[in-house]
């Protein structure tokens, strides 16, 4: 069984869970609902735990701080429509579906002159 640490203040939606279980088989899925302070905590509580993976919605930093430590999130997928029975979720006023799931392999910030 593949053991998946979900971090979102919002609970995995069914069809993402019907996908997890898709890709990798049984799955435990283990929230951790507390705001994070630091990418350095949630390295910690993922070790901790023993989890195989783990699912975000965090800043880029924290993304990004993740990765360079060799831990390679996922990412759901989500897209705007416009009705909501073509939608999964509601937040904020606008509909969202889910796409699919996506591993993050590294953040890039490239910046210009201005």
């Amino acid at each position: 069984m593949k053991k998946i640490l979900w971090l979102s203040r919002h609970a995995p939606l069914p069809v993402q869970v019907a996908e997890l279980k898709r890709l990798f088989g049984e799955v435990e899925i283990g929230r951790d609902v507390e705001p994070f302070q630091s990418a350095e905590r949630i390295a910690r509580e993922y070790h901790k735990g023993d989890y195989d993976d783990m699912v975000i919605v965090a800043p880029l930093w924290v993304i990004a701080h993740l990765c360079a430590q060799g831990i390679k999130p996922l990412y759901a997928d989500m897209e705007v429509v416009s009705v909501r029975e073509q939608s999964h979720v509601e937040a904020a006023g606008r509909f969202y579906r889910f796409k699919r799931f996506r591993r993050i392999e590294a953040v890039e910030v490239k910046f210009s002159d201005l």
